[in-house]
């Protein structure tokens, strides 16, 4: 099994990511659904993850807030529901609970609302595969090692400045929110249209720790959600049987994970995974072969994990999108309102700003500004 210090799942029946998968023969598991909570030690089977996280989803209203402020309006949800559906949202979205637009969420998961609802599956072949099929699709030439710094533009012409200039029609620009807000690449004439969407996304944090053990010591279970202040979700690679588990941190968990250096980070993982096991750390240790992670938000090509809509941002995602004067067009998973943060997201974006690029000045141009992202 390859690890996978980026994306890892396919979230629902997506078209978009299983039309690749049937095209490039490539092998996707069903994830087992089974999901587990730990607190004070002991364990509980929650039966109904998805169902309860539904639920409560559909009874968020109209009025903008943060999803802790909604949390805080129903006071009828249990303590463990409460601290489930906050994991979920900083877990999951890679968002801060008391930033994350409870309006946006409402709608955002589109992903879970299609055929297969709910599913989750793995790429046995791993996620590189999907981008390996795509480019060995094409005959367009693609230019790597070649970071744009600056992005000269009027109606009908770009001119893309790095390493080497490139110069075309139109430019698809799918660059990560991150990369967007640390304002790296600049714009000549500036994108006033879009300051105000990305003002209104938030650029989310995750930190992924996988770790390979001498043996499964575990027994099988998929998720398993707790309250710990680091690392409070691990999952195992079911239903493939092997001695890798991986920890991951969103929101207000990975902040406090990232306040450590990388060895202290490794250490609060581990001192997670004993609590989480009730195992004495040293027995741990003696299991461990290998720790596998990088930080997605030092890296200068994505500077985040993925997007999330801030207060006042549950349009912003739309926004982002819509192309500038036939010229400039818009991808990548932050331009997605309905699978934000997935790698199906970032890649039907994709298909539609070609699209529309074809449909505003055929041929396709044969140059983009972009740089990689993270997506989940």
């Amino acid at each position: 099994m390859p690890i996978e210090l980026g994306a890892e799942f396919v979230h629902g029946r997506s078209e978009t990511t299983f039309a690749i998968i049937d095209a490039a023969a490539l092998a996707a598991c069903r994830l087992p659904d089974d999901h587990a909570w730990l607190r004070n030690g002991k364990w509980k089977t929650i039966r109904d993850f998805w169902e309860q996280i539904d639920a409560l989803r559909r009874k968020i209203g109209p009025r903008e807030m943060s999803f802790e402020a909604f949390l805080r309006s129903r006071r009828s949800l249990s303590p463990r529901l409460r601290q489930l559906a906050w994991n979920f949202v900083e877990g999951y979205h890679a968002a801060h609970a008391d930033r994350i637009s409870a309006l946006a969420l409402r709608s955002s998961d589109g992903e879970q609302e299609s055929e297969g609802e709910n599913e989750q599956y793995r790429i046995i072949n791993g996620q590189d595969a999907l981008i390996e099929w795509l480019r060995a699709g094409t005959d367009a030439e693609i230019r790597l090692s070649s970071p744009v710094t600056r992005v000269e533009w009027s109606k009908g012409d770009v001119v893309c400045h790095g390493r080497e200039t490139v110069r075309a029609k139109a430019a698809i620009v799918t660059i990560p929110i991150g990369v967007w807000k640390a304002g790296v690449i600049a714009f000549d004439p500036p994108l006033r249209e879009k300051e105000s969407a990305i003002a209104k996304l938030e650029a989310g944090h995750v930190v992924k720790i996988a770790f390979r053990f001498r043996e499964r010591w575990w027994q099988p279970f998929n998720f398993v959600h707790s309250n710990d202040r680091f690392m409070p979700t691990w999952w195992t690679m079911a239903p493939v049987v092997t001695p890798i588990l991986t920890g991951w941190a969103g929101g207000h968990a990975a902040d406090a994970m990232l306040a450590e250096s990388g060895e202290a980070m490794i250490d609060r993982a581990l001192d997670a995974l004993a609590k989480v096991f009730a195992m004495k750390r040293r027995d741990v240790d003696r299991q461990l072969v290998a720790s596998y992670t990088h930080d997605w938000q030092a890296d200068p090509y994505s500077r985040c994990a993925y997007s999330y809509a801030g207060l006042g941002g549950s349009g912003a995602h739309d926004a982002l999108r819509k192309p500038l004067k036939n010229t400039l067009f818009f991808a990548g998973e932050a331009t997605s309102s309905d699978e934000t943060g997935t790698v199906s997201g970032a890649i039907a974006s994709g298909q539609r700003a070609a699209r529309e690029v074809l449909k505003a000045s055929p041929p396709v141009p044969r140059s983009a500004a972009s740089t990689r992202s993270f997506a989940r």
